[in-house]
């Protein structure tokens, strides 16, 4: 299947080939090859000094867009698309197990919370929410409800779902990452050995 940019190349003017090369550093490396071989047929002069200088942009380019993607911590994964994906898989699962494990683990260890000897909860009075809002306005009163539920999100077994649900996030945002970047990694290495 031939690229749409081939056909749309052989279309273009003279005046725009030419643009077309002095901001080639925006187009793919086979379009600019693509509008260096339309000028050689149509048989206009351009300065050999200004191809190797556009090839040599080119060249630099593309071999630090590998150089990225051969630092990329996926292309350490495995050293074929299939093993890359088979392995971020077990990453996500190694991630899910370990982190609902725990969370597990804090949940079962964790004693429910016993009753205020009280009888009451003092911060959930009217009295102490009047006296929250007198000194420091319904601001205070919001800021202090949110300091209370914030800190419950840290304690007890609250702390195990909310490490269930921290863990969820992680690995589904690793999962989701990692596989588009193997993806395109994978792309870009058949583009290569074409």
């Amino acid at each position: 299947m031939a690229e749409p940019f081939l056909s749309r190349i052989a279309g273009l003017g003279d005046a725009e080939l030419l643009q077309y090369l002095r901001a080639f550093q925006e187009y793919r490396t086979e379009a600019v090859e693509a509008a260096l071989a339309e000028l050689d047929r149509r048989g206009l002069s351009f300065p050999e000094g200004e191809r190797a200088r556009i090839r040599s942009g080119l060249a630099t380019r593309d071999a630090a867009a590998r150089d990225r993607l051969d630092r990329s911590f996926v292309a350490g994964l495995g050293p074929s698309p299939a093993a890359r994906l088979r392995r971020i898989r077990q990453l996500t699962a190694g991630l899910l197990a370990a982190g609902l494990g725990t969370a597990l683990a804090i949940y079962l260890r964790t004693a429910p919370r016993g009753p205020n000897p009280l009888g009451y909860e003092p911060e959930d009075t009217k009295q102490y929410l009047r006296d929250l809002e007198l000194y420091g306005g319904k601001l205070n009163v919001l800021a202090t409800e949110f300091t209370k539920g914030w800190y419950g999100l840290w304690e007890g077994r609250n702390l195990a779902f909310t490490l269930g649900w921290l863990t969820l996030l992680v690995a589904a945002a690793f999962w989701f990452t990692a596989t588009r970047r193997a993806r395109h990694l994978a792309r870009v290495e058949a583009e290569r050995e074409r």
